[in-house]
């Protein structure tokens, strides 16, 4: 008797977190950049760090929006003689690739490779990646966009016939470039969050001084709020980067 295919999907709960993420960066962005702040203060005008940031939760609504709208996509059917699946190609801990879709025998998969990488969202700020290489493209697999990602990786290493972390000698080269990814990855988000402390650091102080001589206004509030989350956003990527 031929036993019934194994389906696996996405995490709805983490699809519509990144969905509602995205609308609510927007709507920050609308109001950073439609809304007037006439705010006079001898010290600074913060019209443009309004705008900056406007944009900057603009553009990260939009990917935010539309990487939940792939990740609800996301498939697995596991049969006796493949393994079908739509996930994210490339071979990326960090970064969401395009999805990709493919059929791939058990006889040609490759192995699947086991990576840790610093995941605000994820179990103590740590994310489970898993990349998948195969004769028909490699995929990237998160725990945090998957329901029961443990238990498929296990039949797939059962059925491929290789275990966790075995990798066909002809694709041992590619070890060396997802570690190399990694390092250039964090070093990227080590340097991005510096650069919003210091940035975010002498506005706080300029929102400060200025509310404890005049005042604090609505813009004034306002200001606080956006440095309080750019200054979060930095810690945790210096923090993160790190791990």
């Amino acid at each position: 008797m031929t036993p019934a295919p194994l389906e696996f999907g996405p995490n709805r709960s983490q699809v519509r977190l990144l969905r509602n993420l995205g609308i609510g960066l927007c709507f920050a962005a609308a109001v950073s950049l439609v809304v007037p702040f006439n705010m006079a203060t001898p010290l600074v005008s913060l019209e443009a760090l309004f705008c900056a940031f406007g944009l900057f939760a603009g553009v990260t609504g939009v990917r935010s929006w539309v990487s939940g709208s792939r990740g609800a996509r996301l498939r697995a059917v596991l049969t006796p003689d493949a393994l079908r699946i739509v996930a994210h190609a490339g071979r990326h801990p960090w970064y969401y690739q395009p999805l990709a879709e493919a059929s791939i025998p058990w006889t040609e998969i490759q192995g699947v490779m086991e990576r840790r990488v610093s995941n605000l969202p994820g179990p103590g700020g740590i994310q489970t990646t898993y990349i998948l290489y195969s004769k028909r493209g490699d995929f990237t697999l998160r725990d945090i966009q998957w329901v029961n990602l443990e238990i498929m990786i296990r039949e797939i290493t059962a059925r491929s016939g290789r275990v966790l972390g075995e990798i066909a000698p002809e694709r041992s080269a590619v070890l060396t470039e997802v570690n190399s990814k990694e390092r250039r990855a964090a070093t990227r988000q080590r340097v991005f969050g510096w650069f919003l402390l210091i940035v975010c650091v002498p506005w706080a102080v300029v929102v400060v001084i200025t509310g404890l001589s005049q005042g604090f206004s609505s813009g004034l509030i306002r200001a606080a709020a956006y440095l309080f989350v750019g200054l979060a956003a930095g810690i945790s990527m210096v923090r993160f980067s790190r791990r």
